[in-house]
């Protein structure tokens, strides 16, 4: 059993550590969370000197242009090397089934592209080596294959090998909660799947309470039922240790059709009140928020409010939620609600359609979902033909790199509006984004300095100079993350051992990062929560059901939500 998400919580599941390498968890299962900066220090390592001559060969770089490339950390390396690493893992263990933890849906995906990337990686080291066997064959009459050869056959291969191994010997088990944003998000990943061959074995619906999601479950039924449905309950307690989870089986199949209830076993449980309706008034009533935590979460002088946690923990809602009350607390404000998340479930929680551009809201408040590949896309078709060698590159783009461009979409955003709140992807990739910056910095530099370098071959064209507005800009973001008066990131979680670990660990990450951190929402929460998050004011949204959508609706919900750390 292997993790795939950055933000690991197999262990906390286990209740062990875990490493990435193989332990021995029971008497035939091991467990291993992958380690991919070390995965890929290994897969290089091996190929590196090989990499090295294939450029030194078909390129104009010579050994220290190569070996700064090799160099740098690599965008999307989790993706890059989850399915490799999963590969040599499951050969060097000889075990005879892997079970995949997988990232959050959008990065699950991108890992499921290794194969292809692979084979155009592939593809482009037998162009620069082109190069080489005409050369040989025109001074020396004959090419003989050498390792370089074996290396570019080694990588082509794989990648058919990863794809047909996905499409023949894999089978995909779905995970979703019984609510609109998890069937929205279900629906579109399902479409995904069947088109790139992978089959889906069965979906499970997780958290269910039966008199509570009869709605949900008869629309999952209807939308998705011509797959296997089964789900589990709602648990008291999150099973955790091998004890704990040997209790969750077995699954129960999704009645069909969905069992009327006697009458009076729909209403709400207890903890669950109704969602308050917002009404007309609703931004008088925002406004009469401001003395209790608005400015305290989003002071005036506020440029950038980023909200992240674990997936599944409600954190669009929550971002959703507190841009609409600002919104209507500081009428006359221009405010932007972003979606950098590229599974988005922005227009869904806002009930309206959203895209790669802007859209009026309500007053002030736009709404935006950022399509990340466009962005890098238009990009890189801007600087194709300036250079054979460039191309290849840019076609070679990792996953992960597209993200690196589009930080500059952030910091316009930050520039042109007054206030730009952001829903980034679930833990694991909003700290990739937080971290691409500096990453971005460093590929900028390399990459100019090989411009400089070879500038009289080359040219240096307007690639140059959007390497060197870009570095700007990458240095205003980072002053501009730093800064606790312009900048704040706030954690969503809910009140569960494994979303409250999963916390602790990214409050930690951002101190490294050095961005401040003014609240912890505790999505959810039936009871106050007044402790566990060190150094950060506690916030609980209530639970409510279903889960607030519209305008209206999520400022009436926020207006419930509490500051509980205070005596």
């Amino acid at each position: 059993m292997v993790s795939t998400d950055p933000a690991h919580s197999l262990g906390d599941a286990l209740d062990r550590p875990l490493s990435g390498e193989p332990v021995r968890v029971a008497k035939n299962l091991l467990a291993a969370e992958l380690d991919v900066e070390r995965a890929l220090e290994r897969w290089l390592g091996e190929r590196r000197e090989v990499f090295k001559e294939i450029a030194g060969r078909g390129t104009y770089l010579d050994e220290e242009d190569v070996d700064r490339l090799l160099g740098l950390s690599l965008p999307g390396a989790d993706e890059l090397m989850g399915l490799l690493e999963l590969a040599r893992l499951a050969r060097e263990s000889r075990v005879e089934e892997v079970v995949v933890d997988t990232a959050p849906t959008a990065h699950t995906l991108r890992l499921l592209e290794v194969p292809d990337l692979l084979r155009r990686f592939a593809g482009v080291l037998d162009g620069l080596e082109e190069r080489h066997r005409l050369m040989a064959e025109r001074f020396g009459g004959v090419h003989r294959p050498d390792r370089a050869d074996e290396l570019i056959a080694a990588l082509d291969a794989e990648g058919r090998e990863l794809a047909a191994h996905l499409r023949e010997r894999s089978s995909f088990t779905w995970v979703l909660l019984p609510e609109a944003l998890s069937i929205a998000e279900t629906r579109d990943a399902l479409s995904a799947l069947d088109e790139a061959g992978i089959p889906v074995g069965e979906l499970i619906v997780n958290r269910v309470i039966l008199d509570r999601h009869r709605e949900a479950l008869a629309e999952i039924r209807e939308t998705l039922g011509d797959r296997s449905l089964r789900f589990l309950p709602e648990f008291e307690e999150e099973p955790r240790g091998l004890s704990a989870l040997r209790k969750v089986r077995p699954l129960t199949p999704v009645p069909s059709p969905i069992p009327s209830l006697p009458p009076g076993e729909g209403r709400p449980r207890p903890g669950f009140p109704p969602l308050p309706a917002a009404g007309r008034g609703w931004e008088r009533g925002a406004r009469g928020v401001r003395g209790s935590w608005i400015d305290a979460l989003a002071p005036p002088n506020l440029r950038l409010l980023l909200f992240g946690g674990k997936g599944g923990v409600g954190k669009t809602t929550c971002a959703a939620a507190t841009a609409l009350l600002l919104a209507g607390a500081r009428p006359g404000r221009r405010i932007l609600l972003l979606s950098t998340d590229p599974a988005h479930s922005l227009a869904d929680v806002l009930e309206i359609p959203l895209g790669d551009d802007e859209r009026p809201v309500l007053h002030g408040l736009r709404a935006r979902e950022l399509d990340a590949s466009a962005v890098f896309e238009s990009w890189r078709d801007r600087h194709r033909h300036q250079d054979d060698d460039l191309d290849r590159f840019l076609d070679l783009a990792p996953p992960g790199l597209d993200e690196l461009v589009a930080l500059s979409t952030i910091l316009d955003a930050v520039e042109e509006e007054g206030l730009a709140v952001i829903d980034t992807a679930p833990t694991g990739h909003a700290l990739r984004l937080l971290e691409s910056p500096e990453l971005a910095l460093e590929w900028d530099r390399a990459l100019l300095s090989i411009l400089l370098k070879y500038r009289e071959a080359v040219g240096l064209g307007s690639l140059a100079e959007e390497l060197v507005e870009l570095s700007r800009s990458l240095r205003r973001l980072l002053a501009l993350l730093r800064d606790p008066d312009r900048a704040r990131f706030v954690a969503v979680t809910r009140d569960g051992e494994l979303p409250r670990r999963e916390t602790a660990r990214l409050l930690e990450e951002l101190k490294r990062l050095t961005i401040a951190v003014p609240a912890v929402i505790v999505n959810a929460a039936s009871d106050p929560i007044r402790e566990g998050y060190e150094g950060c004011a506690i916030m609980t949204a209530p639970a409510v059901y279903p889960p607030p959508r519209g305008a209206e609706a999520l400022a009436g919900w926020a207006r419930t939500w509490k500051r509980t750390d205070e005596p």
